[in-house]
């Protein structure tokens, strides 16, 4: 075996420019492959950690045109257009219990209540509308309607707060409404400690204040028929994009009168999330068929341009095996070679070109992710090293040494 390892070598020493450039090849693979692999899975986290929540809440209400006439309406104290809306249309109640239904629910990671409410302003006969939520219910609330992130003036509610409020930016412009002033809701003076820009949400309300709060200013416009452990919106996170259609359909199923309200984003990011994936391994599974083939034809150039010497190795008592066993020799060590060295580049590259162009690494010591690709590239070129010496062994073996030395 040494023997064949030293009569490799001194083969491949022979013939510089042929083994340079199959080590230069398999390097390049090697070192793309690392590079595509480990951006691919490292921005996958992140692309994917954005895409799985884009587009994943909704909110569900239950239009009181499916069910009647809700209770509330025989209030004869609501004026013109007063009462519980979603989406600009009226609804009826939802009892507060189904929303521990809806959460148990597998495609669902959170879902709260929130009183959407429109009322008539005394003073300039102007509707606006309030919305109460729980504070505590930071991820459907945050994802819906509002969240501390959106604070532009002030501060946020929590849930000690109380008989106070946040106004919507557009509101408070509109209004001239500023942080610390007083605006009055249902005939009583409530200091506002916030201004927030909720951007597009599916929940938006021109007034918010916790929901116990938002309850007893509606009740005092609910004379008859006061609400208690009810609320008419439902804000749902679902767990990623894929599944969102899922929730929704779950929830129909406990509740099929319900209306379900969403920006539909969430379905072309739902199927954006395997397109750049996709692409990648499609590009590295392209760039080792290339290596493979270009090794494979250099391999048959020199077995060809070697005839001669090989048939007269053969006849004078090298065995088929002897010989194969030469030629996988050669192009394993080229595949070891260039893999190795492929390895290195790559891990110059991430570490020190990224930081001239943008001053950011793209990877560090720690990066276990790295760590598996490597191993994985050197591994196929490994492997690709056989496969491309294997065809050119197995012509070398059918070839007669009286055959070979005729030939030329």
């Amino acid at each position: 075996m040494n023997d064949i390892f030293t009569c490799a070598w001194r083969e491949l020493r022979r013939r510089k420019t042929r083994t340079l450039t199959n080590i230069f090849g398999y390097t390049l693979a090697v070192a793309m492959m690392i590079v595509l692999g480990s951006n691919l899975f490292n921005s996958k986290e992140k692309a994917g950690h954005l895409l799985n929540n884009t587009g994943t809440h909704f909110i569900a209400f239950l239009p009181d045109c499916i069910t009647g006439c809700a209770p509330y309406k025989k209030d004869t104290s609501l004026k013109e257009n007063e009462g519980f809306i979603a989406s600009g249309i009226s609804t009826n109640l939802i009892p507060i219990s189904f929303i521990n239904e809806v959460k148990n629910l597998p495609s669902v990671k959170d879902a709260a209540p929130f009183l959407l409410f429109q009322l008539r302003s005394p003073k300039d006969n102007q509707l606006f509308t309030i919305g109460g939520f729980n504070p505590n219910d930071t991820i459907a609330v945050g994802s819906t309607s509002c969240a501390p992130s959106d604070i532009v003036a002030g501060r946020f509610l929590t849930v000690k707060d109380s008989n106070i409020v946040i106004v919507e930016e557009s509101y408070a412009l509109l209004k001239n409404i500023k942080v610390n002033d007083r605006i009055e809701i249902a005939g009583a003076l409530y200091p506002v400690k916030g201004i927030v820009n909720a951007g597009i949400r599916p929940a938006k309300a021109n007034i918010y204040l916790i929901y116990a709060d938002a309850e007893k200013i509606i009740n005092k416009r609910l004379h008859k028929f006061p609400i208690h452990n009810q609320t008419n919106v439902l804000l749902v996170e679902a767990k990623n994009a894929q599944v969102q259609d899922s929730a929704s359909k779950s929830i129909k199923t406990l509740f099929p009168s319900l209306t379900f309200s969403s920006y539909s984003c969430y379905k072309p990011a739902a199927e954006v999330m395997g397109l750049n994936e996709t692409s990648v391994w499609s590009f590295i599974i392209i760039i080792g068929a290339a290596t493979l083939i270009l090794s494979m034809k250099s391999q048959l150039t020199s077995i060809i341009e070697r005839r001669r010497e090989i048939g007269i190795l053969k006849s004078i008592g090298w065995s088929n095996r002897n010989v194969i066993s030469q030629l996988l020799v050669e192009s394993f060590l080229q595949a070891a070679l260039g893999g190795l060295f492929g390895c290195l580049t790559a891990l110059m590259y991430m570490l020190f070109v990224p930081v001239i162009i943008s001053g950011e690494e793209m990877i560090s010591f720690h990066d276990s992710i790295l760590i598996w690709i490597s191993i994985a590239s050197f591994i196929l070129s490994l492997v690709g090293g056989i496969i491309a010496g294997s065809l050119p062994a197995f012509l070398v073996a059918r070839q007669q040494p009286a055959d070979a030395l005729r030939s030329l």
